[in-house]
This record gives structure tokens, C-alpha cells and sequence, in this order.
């Protein structure tokens, strides 16, 4: 019989998200720059070629993407056999994942100010929006898009099962006391 059901949907879940190859945001900006990332991938293009930095950044991501998997693997073994664990990870990394977009702003909004290109950028951006900015006399135009992809909502839906799977592993904890 298996124990811990919730806890172990959790860690099965976790592993099967961390074998996913794709993105869980994306950005493009004018479609000059593009980049789609992950915690386990990183993929900048510019002018539609893949930059050499993000084959070496995703290189080193497939580590912690291996790390990832073998944890939640044992330890959907461990909560199987009435054993669990708790590997908070990958409920943190979608629920802080939203910080992207901000992150991306401070790059938009304070580079291009120290190149001498102010610009524009909103704090959050989620969808399409047109950006302008005077540059030497012009004006330069770009579509900024950035938009989470399926596998970062599956992600998400997934890290909603950890506060379930904390309580199980609370509560059969307490039924194994004397």
C-alpha cells in the first residue's frame, strides 16, 4: 500500500517537471533579442542565432536538473514506503519564478540608462507592449513580449501540492508518536 499519496503525487510531479525541456518564461524584444529560460535552461538568441552563453548556461543547469530529478525520485520512493522527506525546492522556484519580470525590468530599465539610452520599461510587464526611446536624435521602436509558458503554470500547479504534502508528512508524523 502506498503511504503519503499526497506527498508523493508531489514528488512525481516534480520529477516529471524537471524533465521537461522547455521554457517556462519568454521574453523578446523586438525580436532583436529573445530569451527563454527555466531553472533548468537558459536560451538567449540574438537576431534568431543562439548565443554560445546560453548552450554553456544550460549545460550547467542540466546538473541541477539531474539534482532535481534523483531527489524527487527518492524521495517519492521515500513517501511510497512511509518514509518522507521535504525538498522545498521546487515549490519555491515558480512561486519566486514571478520575480522574473522584475528582474528583467531592472535590466531594461538601468543598462540601457548607464549605455545612455533611456527607455521606458514598466515595472511588470505580462503580454505585448510598444516601447519607445530617443536614440541620438531618433526614436527607436521595439514590441516587448513576456509571457510564463505551460510549463512554468504546470510548475506552479505542482508547487500548489506542497503545503498538502507538508500536512501529510505533519500529520502521519504525529500518528506514529506514542
Amino acid at each position: 500500500m502506498i503511504q503519503n499519496k499526497i506527498t508523493s503525487i508531489y514528488y512525481v510531479l516534480v520529477a516529471l517537471i524537471s524533465l521537461i525541456p522547455f521554457p517556462w518564461w519568454y521574453y523578446s524584444v523586438g525580436q532583436i533579442v529573445t530569451i527563454e529560460d527555466s531553472p533548468f535552461q537558459v536560451l538567449i538568441y540574438f537576431l534568431g542565432t543562439r548565443l554560445l552563453l546560453s548552450d554553456v548556461l544550460t549545460f550547467l543547469l542540466t546538473a541541477f536538473r539531474l539534482y532535481v530529478f534523483i531527489i524527487a525520485v527518492g524521495y517519492a520512493i521515500q513517501a511510497m514506503r512511509g518514509n518522507p522527506k521535504i525538498f522545498s525546492t521546487m515549490f519555491w522556484f515558480p512561486v519566486l519564478y514571478i520575480l522574473d519580470p522584475i528582474l528583467i525590468y531592472v535590466l531594461f530599465k538601468f543598462v540601457p540608462t548607464l549605455l545612455g539610452v533611456p527607455i521606458q520599461y514598466p515595472f511588470f510587464l505580462w503580454g505585448t507592449e510598444t516601447f519607445t526611446a530617443n536614440v541620438r536624435g531618433g526614436q527607436a521602436v521595439a514590441e516587448v513580449v513576456s509571457y510564463p509558458t505551460i510549463t512554468y503554470w504546470m510548475a506552479l500547479a505542482t508547487a500548489v501540492l506542497y503545503p498538502f504534502s507538508r500536512w501529510e508528512i505533519r500529520k502521519s508524523k504525529r500518528s506514529l508518536k506514542p
